[in-house]
């Protein structure tokens, strides 16, 4: 890809973040207790809500993760690799699912309340892996620095 089209990635991104955080904080600003209990009766309230707030955690850095390969990508002028763009599906989806909670349309936060911990499971380890791809992609663009070329 060119290096326009890279430029304009990361600044959707950071767009995108910016978006993600103001939503995240409205969510959270809401009146207390927030937590329903769940329509199945099995699962706990509590861990639902902890384990949404688990997929908020891994969320987050996973998005600066990515802007951190996009930055060194754009500077290094280099090109896409597999695990960069597998990190970035996953965490694309994690985090549709995480919007789609936070965002409260038309009742879709109930119902992925209500589903009880399964699907904040199964986002969490995708998130996990997601993560995971985006650090050893930063890790393997990064460029080789050694204290001795630094320390004379």
């Amino acid at each position: 890809m060119s290096f326009d089209l890279w430029l304009w990635l990361l600044v959707l991104v950071s767009a995108l973040l910016l978006v993600t955080i103001e939503l995240t904080e409205d969510y959270l600003e809401q009146g207390w207790p927030r937590i329903r209990r769940p329509a199945d009766g099995w699962a706990s309230s509590d861990s639902v809500h902890l384990l949404w707030t688990a997929v908020g955690m891994l969320v987050f850095p996973g998005i600066v993760l990515l802007l951190m390969n996009l930055a060194v990508i754009v500077w290094r002028e280099l090109g896409m690799t597999l695990v960069l763009l597998l990190g970035s599906i996953l965490l694309a989806f994690g985090w549709a699912a995480y919007l789609l909670l936070i965002s409260q349309i038309g009742g879709v936060d109930q119902y992925l309340e209500s589903i009880g911990i399964t699907l904040p499971l199964a986002i969490v380890a995708v998130l996990l892996v997601g993560d995971l791809l985006l650090l050893v992609s930063l890790i393997s663009v990064l460029p080789d620095v050694s204290l001795r070329g630094i320390v004379p």
